[in-house]
């Protein structure tokens, strides 16, 4: 008797949650802002539309046959096997429906995946658990995360009101904002596990793996906020990684532009701090940035991430801590291109300093800044940004650098290959297949210097001309490190003075005014 009652408490519990369901979802596709979403919704409904036809024919006539052609009524099963024209029929009707389906299913899918003449790339890298966005046009690169509202709310015994928080785990700090008529090319790839791109509104989602390359495109027609998420299980913290995508006229997109780019030059503050006022906000950056693996406690998750409360790495040498934040190990993600400088310095005096440690010390932005990678500059740029504008800054022949021992430009060239070529051609030089190719093996790594050096100086498809990019120091460390890593022991070495000559004879590079 009891399990009767229980079960109809919960029939009755389900039935009047019904309503709820109801309201917050719907049971078909949605229409979204864009082309390629409209003429998938509008494929979907064809179908399903043929499906519909197909079902009732077949069904009416089934149950039609049985209710006229039933035994009561005196009928008989006829005998007979095989009948060639109702084997014809019922071959060539249902290749001809397939045929008229798969007509506009493949103008669907060729276009979804034609990229072809599109105005701008933006390269997206899924991190457990956030999202890179690099605009391979403009420069723009930024992460992307969960908000903090969000954040604050998730956690467990937060006292926070999930209800209370605007778009709970479906808002980020940094959106991705785009241009509206405007056709984006998007390369999707991964750092660490396979992610799932996806915003509902765009009509597609896209899978972005580790070393390897997905492409897609869109083109929005009206301005708007469109939220969506990551859609492949990719962790503990799979559910609190959204995107948020912000579609701008073309004006507006600009200014943003202008003032994202401006903002970026500011670099990062590296006035010192005083000791309580690092601790203070490096709290916000462990909150936004490690308590996921290490817990806001810092206890950790015994066999998956270390604590850090007692531990002989943050209670031991600063230096060394903070090398093993900016370069990351194992899975834990390299942090140098992720924070800036002072955020950086703060989280390290933060763990050093609170989550039951009181080692007593701190680091500053200044001593950061100094072990981040230098992101490169071409002398002659330098000397031409400096001088007046009525002379030439090369009028003058470049002092002579002088040669570097091979270990020497293998240490520097392992830098400047991590901040300038890491992104596309990976780590250890595997690439990511078939946009940026491997180094590692390459045919060019293994050939000729000179093809190689020329190659990096003027650029090609994708890979931008470093000529004017680089200084020529670090021009030829990065060239020495590609021929002698990766098993590519080529045993070549290009000194920074060849490099200079080369580097000399270039045409001067555009003003961008």
């Amino acid at each position: 008797m009891n399990n009767k009652k229980q079960l109809f408490a919960t029939l009755v519990l389900m039935a009047s949650s019904i309503g709820t369901v109801r309201a917050d979802y719907t049971l078909n596709l949605m229409k979204g802002v864009t082309k390629v979403s409209n003429d998938v919704y509008d494929l979907h409904m064809l179908i399903l539309w043929i499906c519909v036809a197909i079902g009732v024919g077949v069904f009416g006539t089934m149950f039609y046959s049985i209710y006229h052609h039933r035994k009561s009524r005196g009928h008989e099963a006829a005998q007979f096997h095989e009948n060639t024209t109702v084997e014809i029929i019922w071959t060539i009707i249902p290749t001809l429906i397939l045929v008229a389906m798969a007509i506009p299913a493949t103008k669907t899918l060729m276009e979804l995946d034609d990229v072809q003449q599109s105005d701008m790339s933006v390269k997206v890298t899924g991190w457990q658990w956030k999202w890179e966005y690099e605009y391979l046009d403009s420069g723009i690169h930024f992460f992307s995360s969960l908000d903090d509202a969000s954040n604050k709310a998730r956690q467990l015994n937060s006292g926070i009101d999930p209800r209370s928080v605007p778009h709970y785990l479906l808002n980020v700090d940094h959106p991705l904002v785009i241009p509206t008529k405007t056709k984006i090319r998007f390369l999707f790839t991964a750092a660490d596990v396979i992610h799932s791109w996806w915003v509902p509104e765009l009509g597609w989602k896209k899978d972005a793996i580790p070393g390897f390359v997905n492409e897609a495109w869109t083109s929005v027609d009206q301005p708007g906020t469109y939220r969506g998420q990551c859609t492949e299980l990719c962790g503990k913290d799979h559910g609190f990684m959204p995107v948020v995508v912000i579609a701008m006229d073309k004006p507006d997109y600009d200014a943003w532009v202008k003032k994202t780019i401006d903002e970026a030059k500011k670099g990062s503050d590296l006035n010192d701090q005083s000791h309580d006022e690092l601790v203070a906000k490096g709290a916000d950056i462990y909150a936004k940035n490690c308590s996921t693996c290490h817990l806001p406690d810092g206890k950790g998750v015994p066999g998956a991430f270390p604590a850090l409360t007692g531990s002989a790495v943050v209670k031991g040498d600063i230096q060394a801590q903070t090398h093993l934040i900016l370069n990351g190990k194992g899975a834990m993600p390299a942090f140098a291109k992720m924070l800036k400088a002072d955020e950086l310095a703060q989280v390290i005096t933060y763990t050093r300093n609170a989550l039951g440690n009181a080692v007593g010390d701190e680091i500053q932005p200044k001593a950061v800044q100094a072990l981040l990678p230098k992101k490169s500059t071409d002398a002659k740029s330098e000397e031409k940004a400096s001088a007046p504008k009525d002379v030439k800054a090369d009028a003058k022949p470049a002092t002579p650098i002088a040669d570097l021992s091979k270990d020497e430009l293998l240490a520097l060239g392992k830098t400047v290959y991590a901040s300038n070529c890491a992104s596309c051609h990976q780590a250890e030089g595997q690439g990511m297949q078939p946009t940026f190719p491997a180094l590692a093996g390459s045919a060019v790594v293994k050939g000729d210097i000179n093809a190689q050096i020329n190659l990096i100086l003027q650029g090609k498809a994708m890979m931008p001309a470093f000529g004017h990019s680089l200084n020529a120091k670090d021009f030829a460390a990065v060239v020495t490190y590609t021929r002698n890593s990766w098993g590519d022991a080529a045993n070549a070495v290009v000194q920074p003075s060849a490099i200079q000559k080369l580097q000399a004879a270039l045409p001067p590079e555009e003003d961008d005014d």
